[in-house]
């Protein structure tokens, strides 16, 4: 396996934030999410981008009502 399988949680997200392939953790309730500047295009041209999110955590973090 490569040595991405070998990662912990926090290394794989640094090395995502690294890559580009998301950004870095913010509070969505106190900070502003940060915006790509097409989105801020678009929203000047009358759009409504959507801003795709995804909370991470396991199991034990969520109350999945199981």
């Amino acid at each position: 396996m490569g040595a991405l399988f070998h990662l912990t949680f926090e290394q794989w997200l640094k090395y995502g934030i690294r890559k580009g392939y998301c950004s870095e953790q913010f509070c969505s309730t106190h900070d502003i999410a940060p915006v790509h500047h097409t989105e801020v295009d678009e929203w000047d041209n009358g759009g409504d981008p959507c801003a795709h999110v995804v909370r991470l955590g396991s199991y034990d973090d969520w109350d999945l009502g199981e």
